[in-house]
Parts: structure tokens; C-alpha cells; sequence
């Protein structure tokens, strides 16, 4: 049985109502049973097929629902929030393709002519938010700041006007802190129209009625809920599959904060110079061994009998007389092996089976 959680703060948030709308719409197609509980602890222990979609957003609630369901032998499923990490045992998730869609918003900014970018608005309480700030910090380094929102948007704003001028661009973590944004400029009498470009997360429809209207990246919601289907039935019918983790493409919608200029994607130059070598396949130690396990792979079980005869020298007689074959199919076998074994005579099959066996 598949179980649903929602995190109740994150019920009156438009993200929830569009992942819900399109979990239901599958559910509904499939023909799937779907429970909404108020609590794990609602979730029989005796179902041994449950798996349960945690939909909320603050790191915490998820982080608590995630150890409840494991201590439950529940498969917990994350949606359009966290990525499972190495100390969750058995954890999925469908989230947005974070890394992909800051390249997204960064290489719109550089094709802006944005050199100098500050992400605005980062949320420290979210389970997506830090995650994004840190790879900002990974792609941009120095030339961008981070203004993380500890107490209101009120205060954010404060920090942030007091450095404005050292920024040439402006990346908001969501739709809202982009429109806060905008009205605290307004109030302090900046327009932003033509000189500072802003882009935001979540593509709200307050976001494109807004005036201007504002630029903003987004994925599909309503897919949320055919993935947490399609992990689902990987992770109960396959019980060789511990976890899934399902990352969805990230899409750009211009508006008038970045002028309603079209996105130019710059061509990369080719890379010309010699990749590094792995040495691992350079040692001939491992090289011997790979092939000797290759071999070992199409052997049936006169190949087996044939093995254990040349490593006890035997002759191509007596290899055929002890395996129940001709002299000219044992001769054939052993050349077969030693091809395989990048060998050229008995002998020197013989020598490697040695050493290995």
C-alpha cells in the first residue's frame, strides 16, 4: 500500500497543491491505492509492501518522517525537496535537478552581460534552499554573495540595500522573495527596469502577473507524482533496488525583469588535450586477472574439467580421454582459452591458472 504525508505548513503553499494535483491525476490513472496519514505511526507494521511520499519542504519535518519510517520498515519516497544522502538507508526522492537549473540561471545572467550576482532570499529551514546556495558558491565563488533570509523579508532587504551597488544581477531562491524584492526597490524609489535583472525559483502565476513581471525557472510539478509512482513499483517489485533517486529538468521562462531578452546559449570550445590516464587499467597485474575472469565467464562445465587438468599438466591426451572428449575439441577449448586469456601456448595458460588459483 502507498501511504501520503504533507507537512502542514507546506499544505497552503501553491508548490503542494500542484504536486498533489498531478500525484492524484496518476493515481487515479493507474488505478494505485493512496492513504493520506497524519502521522507515520498510522501505517500498518504488518504491510509489508508500504511505502509512504513525504511531501513537504522544511528540512527538519522531512529529516524526522524519514528516521520514523525507517524504524517503521517503511520505504520513505521525498518529493520536490530533499535528495537522499549516503546515511539514508532507505530513502527515495524526486526533486528538482538543483545543479542543473543554477548552470540554467547563471548562464542566462552571463548571457546578460551579469558578472557580479548575489542570491537572494535563501531560506536556511528549507531542505532545498542551502543545497542551492551551496552550489551558487560553487560555480560563482567571490564574485557573488548570498543574502540568506534569518527574520523576515524586511531585514533581508536592509542587508541587501546596503550593498546594492556592488551587484549587477540578482538570483531569488523563490517567486515571493523576488516580489518582496522588487516592491522594497520600488519603495526606496529604484526601478529595476532596465538595470538590475532579476530571476527567480517557482514560476507562480503571481510571478507572470506581477508588474514586471518576472523571469523565473521552474520544473514540472505535476510530474512529481509519476515518478513517485515509477519509484514505487521499482523499489517494492525489485528488492534487489535499495533506493531511486529521480532528478527532473529545470525550464526558463523570460519575462520583464531580464527585458524579455531570449536566452543564447554559448557554444563551449571543444577540448582538445589528452585526457588523463586511468591507471587502474594500466597495471598488467589487473589486466591478467580481468582477463582470466572474462574467461572464467564462458566456460561451461567441460571447460571447468579441461582448467583443472592443465593445471595438473596433463597432456592433450589425457585431457581427452579425462573430459570425454576428441583430442581435436580439447586442442580447440585450450586455444579458445588461451585467446581469451591473451596467452600463446598451454603452457603459458597453465602458468596463469597457477598463479591465480
Amino acid at each position: 500500500m502507498l501511504y501520503l504525508l504533507v507537512e502542514d505548513e507546506f499544505r497552503n503553499y501553491p508548490w503542494c497543491h500542484r504536486a498533489l494535483r498531478g500525484l492524484n491525476e496518476e493515481v487515479r490513472k493507474k488505478r494505485v491505492g493512496l492513504q493520506e496519514v497524519r502521522e507515520i505511526e498510522e501505517i500498518p507494521k504488518e504491510d509489508g509492501k508500504a511505502g509512504v511520499l513525504l511531501l513537504g519542504a522544511s528540512e527538519g519535518w522531512i529529516s524526522r518522517q524519514v528516521y520514523l519510517a525507517g524504524e517503521r520498515g517503511v520505504h520513505a519516497i521525498t518529493l520536490m525537496s530533499r535528495q537522499s544522502t549516503p546515511q539514508d538507508s532507505s530513502l527515495s526522492s524526486v526533486v528538482m535537478d538543483v545543479r542543473d537549473s543554477m548552470h540554467l540561471a547563471l548562464d542566462y545572467m552571463k548571457s546578460l552581460g551579469c558578472r557580479r550576482l548575489a542570491l537572494y532570499g535563501v531560506n536556511p529551514s528549507s531542505a532545498s534552499d542551502p543545497w542551492r546556495a551551496e552550489i551558487f558558491r560553487q560555480l560563482i565563488g567571490q564574485e557573488g554573495k548570498i543574502f540568506t533570509n534569518h527574520i523576515s523579508f524586511r531585514q533581508l532587504f536592509e542587508d541587501f540595500w546596503k550593498e546594492l551597488g556592488q551587484f549587477d544581477g540578482v538570483i531569488c531562491a523563490n517567486d515571493y522573495a523576488a516580489i518582496s524584492l522588487i516592491r522594497h526597490l520600488r519603495n526606496e524609489g529604484y526601478e529595476t527596469a532596465g538595470r538590475l535583472p532579476i530571476i527567480s525559483y517557482g514560476n507562480l502565476l503571481l510571478s507572470g502577473k506581477f508588474s514586471p513581471s518576472i523571469t523565473s525557472i521552474s520544473d514540472n510539478y505535476e510530474l512529481y507524482g509519476k515518478a513517485a509512482l515509477m519509484i514505487y513499483n521499482m523499489v517494492i517489485k525489485e528488492k534487489m533496488i535499495s533506493s531511486v533517486s529521480i532528478q527532473l529538468r529545470s525550464y526558463l521562462h523570460i519575462r520583464e525583469t531580464t527585458w524579455n531578452r531570449p536566452y543564447v546559449r554559448e557554444q563551449g570550445a571543444v577540448i582538445e588535450s589528452e585526457l588523463p590516464k586511468n591507471m587502474f587499467y594500466e597495471d598488467q597485474e589487473i589486466s591478467r586477472m580481468a582477463k582470466l575472469e572474462l574467461m572464467l565467464n564462458q566456460c561451461d562445465d567441460t571447460d571447468l574439467a579441461t582448467i583443472q587438468c592443465l593445471m595438473q599438466n596433463d597432456t592433450y591426451t589425457a585431457i581427452a580421454e579425462k573430459c570425454f572428449m576428441s583430442e581435436t575439441a580439447t586442442k580447440y577449448r585450450i586455444k579458445k582459452m588461451e585467446a581469451m586469456c591473451g596467452v600463446s601456448s598451454r603452457e603459458e595458460l597453465a602458468k596463469l591458472l597457477k598463479e591465480f588459483f
